[in-house]
């Protein structure tokens, strides 16, 4: 069995995206735009990512504890309720993060920063 993450790294360019997210004055702190990446991956991308499968391309973004990002343990049983299947809910939420920052830098490269409604 596969041992869950401890602490989470993002890729470089998902960094810069929530760096980037952070800068505009959206979010105050990096954590809290990955995480909202994680509920873009998930509203917008839920079909298209399979976390046990995706693979992140670097490692050289920001390193958080995971408490950083799940204080009180929500996110993990939230992850468990929608990938049953999974025994490492951190794995998948670092894969969510990486893949909806990604698709947000992207996003935003082609159109523009909009609002933040405007990409829920």
């Amino acid at each position: 069995m596969a041992e869950d993450l401890v602490n989470i790294r993002l890729s470089l360019y998902a960094n810069q995206v929530a760096e980037r997210l952070v800068g505009t004055g959206y979010f105050d702190f990096t954590t809290t735009a990955a995480k909202f990446a994680l509920a873009y991956a998930l509203k917008n991308h839920f079909n298209e990512i399979k976390p046990m499968e995706y693979e992140i391309s670097d490692t050289g973004g920001s390193n958080y504890n995971v408490g950083s990002f799940d204080s009180d343990g929500q996110l993990a049983l939230l992850l468990k309720s929608l990938y049953p299947e999974t025994t490492t809910p951190y794995l998948y939420a670092r894969a969510l993060m990486v893949f909806g920052l990604t698709k947000l830098g992207k996003r935003i490269d082609q159109e523009g920063l909009q609002s933040i409604s405007s990409l829920l």
